[in-house]
């Protein structure tokens, strides 16, 4: 029964990596336009083969780490299946930050899951804060979400005492320098960091509470605001959100400072909320049902239901190849609950442990999920959060590595258990 479903896993997952070396192939050194496309003068042949080089080495460190005792031919195998996952790939091929980004939060990830099984040493210690101060500087949510991990993270590590006390000491330091980085950059190169400079507390709270109810609480509104935003002006910028975030805030920084204009942003998010404290529930309630959802929000996305940007990166990417990318796409989408499923029935015949390191996992999902639903009120945008399509779809082929482990070797499963954490240290 096992070998039958592993063997249905690996010819839906062999389906989907014919399509990625073929989209490959065929749009191999084609540049697509994003509004936050990076500045580079390398072709863009260049830049999609380091980009896959640096996932391709982070998704076979997460997998080494969360699979230890795996047979590497398999999670070869599965390496292959998750670099072509047709949004995943997609990203790698484009000249955005969303591909490095996720890259530096797999590595993350991996290093967490090594310390965590292996014990802090200094040497993991330097490790874990340089990949956290990448992440940070590539990606605009990096600095918490990292920051966020990496503390809840320092609870499970097996060394505590002065050496835990050290590290979290050394995460705010490391948060310090980030944070001057960023700002660094952000005045340095303003063109080539707009998303960075847009991640703000002050223009998360004018899109996620205020928008689109700006016109209509206008009255409400402190002198200092009316000041910087006639009526008119007010009930345009209604109906589009990144009117708040590229022409509003603006105007308050430019006027008022940032300190002043974070303050008047809060303090219209507060009434917002007030006045409307259902609909703003469940607004943020279906963006984080669709964020935590995410595979199967694309597939309802592009039945046309939902508001996302889903339509626009499809439209991206399919504009050099589109009958490829019709049936890569949504093949995608398809084999997904099939995988689910066999994943879920080939755990059944696992034993062991490991639930730790899957709780954590469940963890970020649900913390990047968060993030996102209340980040903005902008319409659901998967490129940006790649670790949740890819921790979908880890989860579903993740039957495939496990059920392997058992036997692996000729011996039974506990016995290589038992082998490995005696060779790690661990108590048996």
């Amino acid at each position: 029964m096992r070998r039958t479903i592993t063997w249905a896993l690996y010819s839906l997952m062999g389906v989907q990596i014919l399509f990625g070396c073929a989209y490959a192939a065929a749009n191999f050194g084609v540049e697509q336009q994003f509004r936050e496309n990076m500045a580079s003068s390398l072709p863009m042949g260049a830049v999609f083969l380091i980009q896959f080089m640096a996932a391709t080495v982070s998704v076979w460190y997460v997998l080494g780490e969360l699979f230890p005792q795996s047979n590497k031919r398999v999670r070869g195998y599965v390496c292959a299946f998750l670099l072509t996952v047709p949004f995943l790939l997609h990203i790698h091929m484009v000249k955005l930050p969303w591909s490095a980004a996720c890259s530096a939060f797999l590595w993350l990830l991996g290093m967490l899951l090594e310390t965590s099984r292996k014990g802090l040493s200094k040497r993991r210690a330097e490790y874990l804060l340089f990949v956290w101060f990448f992440y940070g500087v590539i990606c605009p949510d990096g600095l918490w979400l990292g920051g966020i991990l990496l503390v809840v993270a320092s609870f499970f590590f097996r060394k505590k005492g002065d050496k835990i006390v050290r590290f979290r000491l050394a995460l705010l330091l490391g948060a310090g320098m980030i944070y001057a980085a960023n700002m660094g950059l952000n005045s340095a190169i303003p063109q080539d960091r707009t998303i960075y400079r847009e991640n703000t507390l002050g223009i998360a709270a004018i899109s996620r509470f205020v928008w689109p109810n700006f016109g209509k609480n206008y009255f409400f509104w402190r002198g200092e605001v009316k000041d910087v935003m006639p009526l008119d002006d007010a009930i345009l910028f209604s109906n589009r959100v990144d009117s708040m975030v590229e022409e509003f805030y603006p105007r308050l920084v430019d006027t008022y400072g940032e300190k002043k204009a974070t303050k008047l942003c809060l303090e219209m998010a507060r009434r917002c909320f007030g006045d409307r404290t259902k609909e703003t529930l469940r607004e943020i309630g279906r963006d984080l049902k669709d964020y935590f959802l995410l595979p199967f929000t694309i597939e309802k996305n592009l039945k046309g239901e939902g508001v996302s940007l889903t339509a626009w990166n499809y439209g991206r990417m399919r504009e050099h190849t589109p009958i490829l990318v019709k049936y890569y796409y949504r093949y995608g989408l398809f084999e997904l609950p099939f995988l689910l499923l066999g994943s879920l029935l080939l755990w059944g015949f696992k034993r062991g442990n490991g639930e730790k390191q899957w709780k954590f996992l469940v963890f970020t999902w649900a913390v990047y999920s968060i993030w996102y639903a209340m980040r903005s009120n902008f319409p659901v945008d998967y490129k940006m959060a790649l670790p949740i399509l890819f921790l979908w779809y880890l989860a579903a082929v993740s039957g495939v590595l496990h059920g392997k482990s058992e036997t692996e070797g000729g011996g039974s499963g506990e016995r290589q258990n038992v082998w490995f954490r005696k060779k790690h240290g661990e108590e048996v």
